[in-house]
């Protein structure tokens, strides 16, 4: 069950059995944006590594007795928010965290075994991207929490340039080996591009 909590800022929001859904006009935009212009299988293979990426969040959210707070769902990718996540213990935010990944990851190597590359090449994709060190990126959110552990204590005003510096060295590093390796795909370029932009955003994943 579900009821309208609040529309406007070009964003529907929602809330749905205590949690809020928050759907930016982004969100529809660029999904009518690959219907027009990609295949259906592919558009489909894009959607089901997105949810299966979530769904493995919110069942180890569930698993390690964490609530949900809000799902925002935008251009950028679906970004989760845990309630009270500071005072989540750090070994369960670490499963929180890497479920997702850990779950394309285990889709791909699945997917490769019965000859499905393409679709095996989008969750190992997915997996990947959200490995790395950056602010939009569950790797960023994982080094955020252990920044924070370490230094938040004692030098916690260090823990947003640290992260700072880390997500544009990430963008900058990928660039790079892109641009040495004659990669001219759109996509990954455009991925850099927003991975550049995200670093000086405060909006962690989770």
């Amino acid at each position: 069950m579900g009821e309208a909590a609040g529309c406007g800022c070009g964003m529907v929001i929602l809330t749905v059995a205590g949690m809020t859904l928050a759907v930016d006009f982004t969100a529809p935009a660029l999904l009518a944006f690959l219907v027009l212009t990609q295949p259906g299988a592919a558009v489909c293979c894009v959607l089901g590594a997105c949810l299966l990426h979530e769904s493995a969040h919110f069942l180890a959210a569930a698993l390690t007795g964490q609530r949900p707070e809000a799902l925002r769902v935008s251009a950028a990718g679906l970004r989760l928010t845990l309630k009270q996540p500071a005072l989540c213990p750090p070994a369960p935010l670490v499963c929180i965290l890497l479920a997702g990944a850990a779950a394309n990851l285990t889709a791909a190597a699945l997917l490769r075994g019965i000859g499905r590359t393409g679709a095996a090449g989008m969750h190992l994709a997915l997996g990947i991207f959200n490995l790395l060190p950056c602010r939009c990126t569950d790797g960023g959110s994982l080094l955020a929490a252990l920044l924070q552990h370490r230094l938040l204590t004692s030098k916690g005003y260090l823990v947003q340039p640290v992260l700072t510096a880390v997500s544009l060295l990430t963008a900058a590093a990928l660039a790079v080996l892109a641009a040495a390796a004659g990669i001219r795909s759109a996509a990954l370029w455009g991925m850099i591009c927003f991975l550049t932009v995200s670093s000086v955003n405060r909006q962690e994943k989770l």
